[in-house]
């Protein structure tokens, strides 16, 4: 009789220990899961002539715990090109330039463009660099 409790009991423990600690998380495609270290990113099947788009989040408000500035990587076969905040401002929580990716998909490659002179005062870019992406 006391086997049976105690196989019962160490039984039921378990079973509430697991399904406590259990969390289920539903994304849809490009949206991201963060919590503590871990991140998660749902993605795209990939596709022969199509870059794969993963957002991520570059400025993270630990107090709010909310994303303040999604990045996104384009991928595509080995290249990449990440869309991102180049001049983020921390006091307003804000950007005044994220960099552009584009794919042109006849010569398989990815153009960035950066921002060269970015004028302080005004809070814009002044002059833009491209830059090609090739294998």
């Amino acid at each position: 009789m006391n086997k049976i409790f105690l196989m019962a009991f160490i039984g039921a423990v378990t079973f509430l220990a697991g399904s406590v600690c259990a969390k289920e998380v539903s994304l849809e495609t490009g949206e991201t899961f963060r919590q503590g270290n871990l991140t998660v990113t749902c993605g795209l099947t990939l596709t022969e002539d199509v870059p794969q788009a993963l957002k991520d989040c570059q400025y993270w408000d630990d107090f709010n715990k909310k994303c303040l500035f999604e990045k996104k990587t384009y991928t595509y076969k080995n290249l990449q090109c990440v869309e991102e905040c180049q001049y983020w401002e921390k006091f307003n929580s804000s950007c005044h330039y994220q960099t552009k990716c584009s794919f042109d998909s006849g010569q398989k490659s990815f153009v960035r463009t950066r921002c060269d002179k970015f004028d302080d005062f005004n809070n814009t870019c002044v002059k833009t660099n491209d830059i090609k992406i090739v294998q």
